[in-house]
């Protein structure tokens, strides 16, 4: 895979998981997670990225269940962040908004 199809396949990937309803419903909690992503992978297919926080500067991780068939949709939190994904962001308390 050369460097342009990796971008490609990189920015769909990162437009699925903005797309799915673990992304949707942090942001309903207040989280900005406009900020970079983190990409690791170990093959062509991105099967874990990271989103931070703007405000609380907590990283979310999350998973492509599909990675592994070579899929990039189906993207949830991770194991790892569902403890954090459960908690509002401290800037909905104090009055900030995110902007969609």
């Amino acid at each position: 895979m050369d460097v342009s199809e990796w971008e490609q396949e990189f920015a769909e990937a990162r437009r699925r998981l903005c797309e799915s309803s673990d992304f949707h419903a942090l942001r309903s909690r207040g989280h900005d997670l406009k900020n970079g992503v983190v990409l690791t992978s170990v093959s062509d297919v991105p099967f874990e990225m990271s989103l931070k926080c703007v405000h609380c500067r907590v990283a979310f991780w999350f998973e492509n269940a599909a990675w592994s068939t070579g899929g990039i949709g189906e993207w949830q939190i991770s194991s790892i962040s569902l403890q954090q994904a459960s908690v509002p962001c401290f800037a909905l308390a104090k009055g900030f908004h995110h902007q969609g």
